[in-house]
């Protein structure tokens, strides 16, 4: 297998105009949305962090002879800081073809792979959104609200950029986790797209200003794992999975991924959903067939992105290995600095669906019972058995399921 080599964390990147909702005080008119620049992270398959290698060894394997084999390959094993007690290991090396060659056929190894770089999975867009939010009303969210509106005994992970945990309408929602990128406990968001992921799952609703999450009364778990840039490596995001399980997060939103199949985080994506959670992810935006990782494993749903008019969006990765759709174009919600804006992608369509999994998960069912209904009651667009396998979400006949 070819992997693509990168000079730093950072991908190619572009840039893309993205307004801003002002929200007026009373009396005062709104002003028209500002731009901002965004990161759009170009996705290459295969892209790793250069130099390093994930590995895990077979249970019986000792210590030293775990650091035998890694000298032996003229590598060095990286310190494991957070407070995840990894089953594998990361390793610095110099060339990571060889390393990972030379590892896969030692009988003392279980797998080893590069350490892989993940991107948010967000798509440029310049388009000033029309008529604010729609994702509740097209996904009958509005209706579910008087059935459960969400448990503050419960949380949603969001695994992302972090979140910014100041924003009015997140601060009473937001727990925060651990932030893997720099090893502390600080998760804000240095990127603004994990805090518009958490607005749109469980912004606080009802509250005369802002939007409306799909889960108002659920708190979030922020656990940041991608950089400043939007960018994530495979080790950081398998242990932000693995966390979050542990921390007894219900639901886990991952709006990221790669174009890679990596078993250091099919194994966490198994880990969690074994642990009772409800993993959500991302399809991706390269509007291709082509399987996106995590979103692909057979233990996450896998969620794709439709307009307010229930067409797939252009951007949206399709096939039947996507579950189901959810709104994810043009989607307002909250930014850092206590602000609003509009954004496209399979990341925004995610937590919809994240949201309704916490909804699902405040009447008392398992994972299994939460996705069962989330793919059973999904309305049957067009495209449904074609682009994606189910629907698109009903919140409304979910909770009513």
């Amino acid at each position: 297998m070819k992997f693509k080599k990168l000079t730093s964390f950072s991908l190619a990147l572009s840039m893309a105009l993205f307004p801003l909702l002002a929200e007026a005080a009373p009396n005062e008119e709104a002003k028209a949305p500002e731009k901002k620049n965004e990161l759009n992270v170009s996705l290459e398959k295969g892209a790793y962090v250069k130099g390093e290698v994930v590995v895990k060894f077979k249970d019986d394997v000792s210590a030293n002879a775990k650091n035998n084999v890694v000298k032996a390959l003229g590598a060095t094993m990286k310190e494991d800081v957070d407070p995840v007690k990894s089953k594998f290991h990361v390793l610095k090396v110099g060339n990571v073809e060889a390393v990972v060659e030379a590892l896969n056929k030692n009988p003392q190894v279980e797998y080893a792979e590069p350490n892989y770089l993940f991107t948010a999975a967000w798509t440029p867009n310049d388009t000033y959104y029309q008529g604010y939010q729609y994702g509740p009303q097209n996904t009958y969210t509005d209706y579910a609200w008087d059935i459960t509106r969400g448990s503050s005994n419960q949380e949603i992970a969001i695994i992302d950029s972090g979140v910014d945990y100041t924003h009015p309408d997140l601060d009473a929602k937001v727990i925060k986790g651990y932030d893997f990128v720099d090893n502390d406990w600080d998760p804000m968001d240095l990127n603004d797209h994990g805090t518009h992921v958490a607005g749109i799952a469980a912004a606080e609703t009802n509250n005369s200003r802002g939007i409306a999450g799909m889960a108002p009364n659920t708190k979030m778990l922020a656990v940041r794992a991608l950089n400043a840039n939007g960018n994530g490596s495979l080790s950081d995001i398998a242990d932000a999975i693995i966390y979050s399980a542990d921390a007894g997060a219900e639901v886990i939103n991952l709006s990221l991924g790669c174009n890679c199949d990596t078993q250091t985080l099919e194994d966490a994506v198994n880990y969690a959903w074994n642990k009772g959670s409800v993993l959500v992810a991302a399809a991706g935006n390269n509007g291709v067939s082509t399987t996106f990782e995590p979103a692909s494993y057979a233990n996450v749903i896998a969620v794709g992105a439709v307009d307010q008019y229930d067409q797939l969006a252009s951007f949206s990765n399709y096939g039947t290995w996507v579950d189901v759709v959810a709104p994810g174009v043009t989607i307002a919600s909250t930014i850092p600095g206590n602000g609003y804006a509009y954004m496209s992608g399979t990341s925004m369509a995610s937590p919809h669906v994240a949201g309704l999994a916490a909804l699902l998960a405040s009447q008392g069912r398992n994972n299994v019972q939460i996705r069962q209904a989330i793919e059973q009651t999904a309305d049957n667009i067009s495209g449904t058995g074609i682009y994606f396998e189910h629907g698109r979400i009903n919140s409304y006949d979910a909770v009513s399921y």
